[in-house]
């Protein structure tokens, strides 16, 4: 038989070893000492219990909450009315029910840090998804504190993650970090942006992207205008010569350089291409002549490029009406 011990908490079930007996003999079961003791929690963990957070577990609570994956959170409502604009006020009763919501706890344990009076929960290292997940909060629940400071933290995601959060700032209108993103977007697809972008941006981001676009086109138009080296004579002289004059370059190592900018052109991410056009070059197979300077033209055409990208503007202003 096992009985509540309350003599201390957590409960604690015991076995009754004075009632407990063999079940083919009528004798008692085993010693003391062999008795079982399980804790509450252990029972809970085996059941359908909802798991309390231990952060916000008020002892008296006036409102209650449920996340998606079943963990509940005991708040004071005055914390919700003082702190927030979506959370149910004093004049809205939940009558003692729990209220459900969409978030997951991880991301509804941090937002509720931002609500009570307590310090702000360190967020400089969270990942980029719990990260989103926490701004959309702070919008959908107008956590106000919550919304200023998760928006300045997308800001050092904006090279890897553009796309995304150029959607969270058109859905909330923040004007600022979609100028800021702008440039970020710069290499992307036009039906891909526009999709996006809100009508008043699609004029200037075309404008920039144009600019960009421009920047290849150019170097195109450079290594086209190439002598192209004569082929190899047997000799080195061609080649010790060729270096007084104009880089020549031979017909198939053109084709690399030209293959080498569309390819860097297709890039969608800014950082990436920056990358890209930092890489070092080296000779490669197949050169058609020794006064080929292939290694040569190829790494000025980077230089060129990444210096033109650099001095894009950082971001792209609304003109003033």
């Amino acid at each position: 038989m096992f009985k509540f011990c309350p003599s201390s908490t957590p409960y604690y079930i015991m076995m009754d070893t004075a009632s407990a007996s063999s079940p083919s003999t009528g004798q008692l079961a085993a010693p003391a000492n062999t008795s079982s003791t399980v804790t509450s929690d252990r029972l809970h963990a085996n059941s359908d219990y909802p798991a309390r957070n231990l952060n916000f577990n008020d002892p008296d609570p006036d409102v209650t909450f449920r996340s998606v994956d079943g963990q509940l959170f005991h708040l004071q409502r005055k914390y919700l009315e003082a702190n927030t604009g979506a959370f149910p006020g004093r004049e809205f009763d939940t009558r003692g029910e729990t209220t459900d919501l969409t978030e997951s706890a991880d991301i509804l344990d941090l937002l509720f840090q931002f609500v009570y009076p307590k310090r702000d929960p360190d967020i400089d290292n969270l990942n980029f998804e719990t990260l989103l997940g926490l701004a959309e909060a702070a919008e959908k629940y107008e956590v106000f504190h919550a919304m200023t400071i998760t928006r300045m933290q997308l800001k050092s995601f904006v090279s890897a993650h553009p796309m995304q959060i150029i959607s969270h700032a058109t859905r909330h209108d923040y004007p600022t970090l979609i100028e800021e993103l702008i440039p970020h977007l710069a290499r992307r697809s036009v039906v891909e942006v526009a999709q996006e972008l809100p009508n008043r941006y699609i004029i200037p981001w075309l404008r920039y992207r144009s600019a960009c676009d421009a920047i290849f086109e150019a170097a195109m138009e450079d290594a086209l205008a190439l002598p192209i080296a004569p082929p190899y004579s047997g000799t080195k002289s061609v080649g010790y010569f060729g270096r007084s004059k104009k880089a020549e370059i031979c017909s198939h190592c053109l084709l690399l350089v030209i293959r080498a900018i569309r390819e860097l052109s297709a890039l969608e991410s800014v950082e990436e291409l920056k990358k890209a056009l930092s890489a070092k070059r080296t000779r490669v197979m197949g050169c058609l002549s020794s006064a080929c300077r292939y290694v040569e033209v190829v790494s000025k055409t980077c230089y060129d490029i990444k210096s033109k990208v650099d001095e894009m503007p950082k971001t792209c202003t609304l003109p003033t009406t």
